[in-house]
């Protein structure tokens, strides 16, 4: 019973940590969150010894856990990966990828130009990770969409950023449409090709993103 709710704990702080509930470098107490889970300070403490294996706190002695800081060069390698990784998945699923599964992706892709009519890009975020999922849950190999959906999350809150730049949310759109239309002919390298340029179109704009940031400084 322990090791689930030490899971479960785990999971919930690890997806706050990822979408931003926590910010960069604050402190997670002890006290505070055994209070607010219900659980002793040893559950807390097994959670923030899982939290800085994953690289999502660092613990120092006498000062407690903090939430980590990440470089822009940590999201870039962390971006990097999941298009190799998230490019190999769709090579290989994609050849096989069932009639209703492409349907699935074809009214999400659909619902997402209509979130950006709404100008709601949090339901836009969630529909994006959905139309990904479609090929997600078709890949036999686990070990390669953990790891994918542990990079996302991580890179999560940076990606959510990058669609607040003026011209990138349309952009993101044509790239979801250029990754459908390979996988409705069931190229798999194309549909590889195409995730790897959706993915760096992020990563380049992050980049360029900081850069101007920086020169404004």
């Amino acid at each position: 019973m322990r090791a689930s709710k030490t899971t479960a704990i785990f999971q919930q702080i690890k997806a706050d940590i990822n979408s931003g509930v926590y910010s960069i470098n604050e402190k997670l107490v002890e006290a505070d969150l055994a209070a607010q889970y219900e659980t002793s300070r040893n559950t807390i403490r097994s959670v923030l010894s899982l939290l800085e294996k994953d690289d999502l706190v660092i613990i120092e002695p006498h000062k407690g856990a903090k939430v980590i800081s990440l470089t822009l060069k940590d999201i870039i390698n962390f971006m990097d990966l999941r298009a190799e990784v998230e490019a190999y998945i769709f090579r290989i699923v994609t050849p096989s990828i069932e009639p209703t599964d492409i349907q699935t992706m074809e009214k999400i892709y659909a619902s997402m130009g209509e979130k950006i009519e709404d100008i709601d890009f949090q339901e836009y975020s969630a529909l994006n990770h959905a139309f990904h999922n479609v090929v997600y849950q078709k890949c036999e190999n686990t070990a390669a969409t953990d790891l994918v959906k542990d990079l996302s999350s991580k890179s999560s809150k940076y990606y959510a950023k990058t669609i607040l730049i003026p011209g990138r949310i349309e952009a993101t759109l044509n790239e979801h449409k250029n990754i459908l239309e390979a996988v409705k002919v069931k190229d798999g390298d194309l549909a590889a090709e195409r995730i790897k340029e959706h993915i760096h179109g992020v990563r380049d704009t992050l980049i360029e993103h900081n850069a101007y940031l920086n020169q404004q400084n």
